[in-house]
This record gives structure tokens, C-alpha cells and sequence, in this order.
């Protein structure tokens, strides 16, 4: 699978590189970096956690019905999921993330609302094509923006990769770096490609605000 590199801080709108002053192009994902102590103490936290505080359930694991297709996608979806809690360095980190790049970018009206899910893919856990855009969990607000932090030294799994659409049609692999953080619009389409061996740790989460107007 050829990997298109990603160039996440241009505003550049056209192909000699020019700009348009009438416009402000907004890149549809933005990537980040973990601090080093910021990836010692989720480290530490994930060391902490035994089997039990992983979920493997309908919510994990399921099959889809693609009706365009008229086929059955089996395990659409198969992972395992931690759900942390609130005063936790997982959501911390990924709360500091989420408003950091909205703020310097996108601009999004947000409410203190986020969802975080610390996810282990095993072997043949993957995540077909889907889309994260629509009702969140708390009534009245909807995801607007994604993220994804990896946790796992690339050299430690194979396969797994996050794929995601861009607003040009092109798919695009999200770098697999160690504590590589990629913020995106909730509209986009991704995936994450079945792992072939070993084990990727990653944590996701969701920015939720008021409908868009």
C-alpha cells in the first residue's frame, strides 16, 4: 500500500505553490507530536491495566451489511476497547490536543465535551471504511473533529494502518511514527487496516459542539 506524505501545515492552494487571498484553506487533518513525558506517563498508565479493562463486545466487534454492495462485511470492526475515566492522562492529553490544533486552525465551536477510547488491535483487528460525523453521546452536540494517537513503536506490529480521505479523493496513510498525533474532520472517510502480526495501541477520540449552522 503506497503511503502519500502528508504536508499538514501549507495553505497552499495551488499547484505553483501560490495562494489566493481571498481564501484560507484549511487542511482537512493536522498532525502533532507527543511530548516525551507526556508518552511516560500514558505508557505507565497502559501498564497498569490488565485484560479485564478491555471491552470486547457487540460495540467492538460486528459484522455490516453493505446494502450498495448487497454483501455482508464480516468483522466490520474487531478490536478491544479501555474506556478511561475522566481525571485520567489519556484524556488530558488528548482534551490539551484537541483544543491546541482547533484553536491554531479550524476554529470549531466546541462544548467541553470529548469522548476517548484507549483501542488494541490484535491480530486481524482492523476497522473498515466509516465516517465519525453525527450525534455524540451527550444529546444535542455532534463529533466535528477526530483524532488518533499512536502508542505502539511501529516496528512492533505489521499491517494496522490508518487511512484516511482527503477533501481531493486521495487516500492517505497517516504516519505510523510512536506518538504520531493526527487530528481530523469527523467528515472524512477512514479505516484501519487489518493488523497481519503483532499488536497496535492507539488512542482515539472525538471533539463534540453544537450542529453546524
Amino acid at each position: 500500500m503506497e503511503t502519500t506524505f502528508i504536508e499538514t501545515k501549507t495553505r497552499k492552494l495551488h499547484a505553483d505553490g501560490t495562494c489566493d487571498e481571498c481564501h484560507e484553506f484549511i487542511q482537512p487533518y493536522y498532525l502533532e507530536t507527543l511530548k516525551k513525558e507526556e508518552y511516560l506517563e500514558i505508557q505507565e498508565y497502559i501498564s497498569n491495566l490488565s485484560d479485564s479493562d478491555y471491552k470486547s463486545n457487540k460495540n467492538t466487534e460486528f459484522s455490516h451489511y453493505d446494502g450498495y454492495q448487497d454483501k455482508t462485511i464480516e468483522k466490520y470492526r474487531s478490536c478491544r476497547i479501555h474506556y478511561p475515566q475522566e481525571d485520567t492522562i489519556l484524556r488530558r492529553v488528548g482534551r490539551n490536543y484537541f483544543h491546541s490544533l482547533n484553536n491554531e486552525f479550524w476554529e470549531y465551536d466546541l462544548s467541553n465535551d470529548f469522548e476517548f477510547q484507549l483501542i488494541k488491535y490484535d491480530i486481524g483487528g482492523n476497522y473498515n471504511w466509516h465516517c465519525d460525523y453525527g450525534t455524540a453521546e451527550r444529546p444535542g452536540l455532534i463529533r466535528k473533529l477526530s483524532m488518533s494517537i499512536q502508542l505502539t513503536p511501529p516496528e512492533e506490529y505489521h499491517g494496522g494502518e490508518l487511512s484516511v480521505v482527503n477533501y481531493g479523493n486521495t487516500t492517505i496513510n497517516i504516519p505510523t511514527d510512536l506518538g504520531t498525533v493526527v487530528i481530523f474532520d469527523s467528515k472524512l472517510p477512514h479505516k484501519v487496516w487489518p493488523v497481519v502480526w503483532g499488536q497496535r495501541i492507539s488512542l482515539v477520540g472525538w471533539a463534540n459542539g453544537p450542529r453546524f449552522r
